[in-house]
């Protein structure tokens, strides 16, 4: 049986978490953003604020900033808020050493009915987890930016309770949020595991000199970028016809990148500290454009492009013709 989930506590304030706080905020929830860096903490609420103003631009959000806003507390301890809360998201960094210390705490200190939920973007989070957490842990995996960008990936541990998976699902839902359940787990789940094939191939394609950056990105927004929309990834098949998909893959190889090799572009901008927007390059160069104006106007193309699909009604495979 799912109960319901008002006090939320989201336990990182970066990239994802942040956006997360957001969510639930506008869902109507009471939300505690925890994070030990105080700057993290401070960037964080000024990016939520940016956010709310960008939404409020766009005529199917009528939340009123100031309420939503009032509904989140910045908490720069662990200690504070976590006995009393529903929920519990963990958006910490992905390293599995941090998860486990923090697991262990949540089950010296969270209420007994409280639920966890991992958004680990790959790790199996429930054998880092004490038996304290086993019944109440599963993976929320949401995508960026969360507010916008309505998938969750729902993954349930070998001992999760059938409760706590319907609690997450139904509060996420009412956020008009689209929940994905998996059969099981796999690491990176449906999307990063896609994500991670076509990253492979754009990088060999980048490293081998093949094609510049701006080139890649230019052939995929004048193809695969209108075609996913309307069709996702499966149903294209079905349109492309499968015996011409199958002769295909029949016929000359064409050598698509293995393997697990690190790119040595990506190893290098890294290693110069070009992290993309956030530091004002990576493969471009963003130095033009503050952070908050850059997230603002891809937000709101974004926002275009949910507004048209939803449109459309449910464009997952055949339902959407």
């Amino acid at each position: 049986m799912a109960i319901e989930l008002k006090k939320v506590v989201v336990i990182g304030a970066g990239t994802m978490g942040h956006g997360i706080g957001l969510v639930f905020a506008l869902g109507g929830h009471d939300v505690r953003l925890v994070d030990l860096d105080p700057n993290r903490l401070s960037l964080a609420m000024e990016l939520i604020e940016s956010h709310l103003e960008g939404l409020q631009l766009h005529r199917d959000y009528e939340a009123d900033a100031q309420t939503v806003l009032s509904r989140i507390t910045p908490v720069p301890r662990l200690d504070e808020g976590l006995p009393e809360a529903d929920l519990i998201v963990e958006a910490i960094v992905e390293k599995a050493e941090a998860k486990r210390q923090l697991f262990q705490e949540l089950g010296r200190s969270i209420g007994p009915q409280a639920i966890v939920a991992s958004t680990t973007s790959y790790m199996d989070v429930f054998a880092l987890a004490p038996e304290e957490l086993q019944l109440r842990l599963l993976i929320a995996h949401f995508y960026n930016p969360p507010y916008i960008v309505p998938l969750v990936e729902m993954v349930p541990g070998p001992r999760t309770a059938a409760a706590a998976m319907a609690s997450v699902t139904t509060a996420l839902e009412r956020m008009r949020m689209t929940c994905i359940t998996m059969k099981k787990y796999i690491p990176g789940f449906i999307i990063n595991r896609l994500q991670r094939a076509l990253g492979r191939e754009v990088f060999h394609l980048i490293d081998a000199g093949v094609a510049d950056p701006e080139e890649i990105d230019r052939a995929a927004k004048a193809s695969l970028a209108i075609r996913f929309p309307v069709m996702g990834v499966v149903a294209r098949y079905d349109f492309a016809g499968l015996d011409a998909t199958l002769n295909n893959i029949k016929g000359e190889p064409i050598h698509l990148a293995s393997g697990s090799d690190l790119s040595p572009t990506l190893e290098r901008l890294v290693a110069q500290g070009h992290y993309g927007v956030k530091t004002g390059r990576g493969f471009f160069d963003w130095s033009d454009r503050d952070l908050k104006s850059l997230v603002r106007e891809r937000d709101r193309r974004l926002l275009q492009v949910r507004k048209l699909m939803a449109e459309w009604g449910d464009t997952g495979g055949r339902k959407g013709f």
